[in-house]
């Protein structure tokens, strides 16, 4: 049976609703061999990832998901950086108190729209739930229990998404930043998600083109939202940009239902060699 990874994943260390423990176990029962966990901002979950990885056999790479300020959502994933750097945790420590400081500021915007949303219903969404590993996903289930939305997508096409009325930014590196943080940590950076932004191949070429003038290693090329044409326009734009296909569900447990860890259109094995590989020519 063909192997099965997935470098793409959420646990309670950020926006997922399963432990970087329970993930991993869940993993396993899938039959997944290689896992990297990406939470949003964040490695406070590594340790025990790694740890669970190791009595699991599993495979274990280290990750992360950077939000980068761009005209419209586009975020950096990071794989095999050394999470334990100085630098690195230091920008990862401003992201952090920016979050909270996002959380305090959008839960007062939400209330001013008549909308009872408080700080705990965030926080007590978890076990060893802060203001500083929740965000507006919390935000958006809060708002669903309540009966002020039908569901999360409302909330975000409504409220929460960027540009809408309850929408507050917060800090966020420009994607050159991104890019550079990652690979100052010994890691590689790859473009998450790209369909999100371009669409055509055109506009994909243009966009990871431009990434790789910062540094760009590479383009998650296997997703769960993507179509099969889709998944063979994003190799064929890497494989001619010279840049490493990486592939992912974006699982976050219950908070997004329908995508379970491997996907839809799971990612061969073959593609963790490659990005090894790409390492060993820094």
């Amino acid at each position: 049976m063909r192997s099965k990874i997935d470098l793409h994943t959420h646990s309670t260390a950020s926006d997922g609703t399963l432990s970087p423990s329970e993930l991993v176990r869940h993993a396993k029962k899938l039959g997944i061999t290689a896992l990297a966990l990406t939470d949003h901002d964040s490695v406070d979950g590594l340790d025990e990832f790694f740890a669970e990885c190791e009595k699991q056999e599993i495979k274990a790479v280290s990750g992360v998901e950077l939000s980068a300020r761009y005209a419209s959502e586009m975020h950096i994933l990071g794989y095999f950086m050394d999470y334990t750097d100085a630098d690195f945790l230091k920008k990862l420590r401003a992201l952090q108190t920016s979050r909270t400081d996002r959380n305090l500021a959008m839960t007062k915007v939400l209330r001013e729209h008549g909308f009872d949303i408080t700080d705990d219903d965030l926080t007590s969404q978890k076990d060893g739930g802060t203001l500083e590993n929740t965000g507006r996903a919390h935000m958006a289930i809060a708002m669903v229990k309540k009966g002020y939305v039908k569901n999360t997508q409302e909330a975000f096409d409504r409220y929460l998404g960027k540009g809408k009325e309850c929408y507050v930014p917060r800090l966020s590196y420009r994607p050159a930043e991104c890019i550079e943080m990652i690979k100052n940590a010994g890691g590689l950076a790859v473009l998450a998600h790209p369909v999100y932004i371009a669409k055509t191949e055109d506009e994909l070429r243009e966009l990871l083109g431009k990434l790789k003038e910062y540094g760009l290693d590479g383009a998650e090329c296997y997703y769960s939202d993507y179509t099969p044409e889709y998944v063979k326009t994003c190799l064929k734009v890497c494989a001619e940009l010279d840049l490493i296909p990486t592939g992912g569900s974006d699982f976050h447990g219950g908070n997004r239902p329908g995508v379970d860890i491997g996907g839809t259109l799971g990612a061969p094995y073959g593609i963790l060699e490659g990005m090894k590989e790409r390492l060993k020519r820094r």
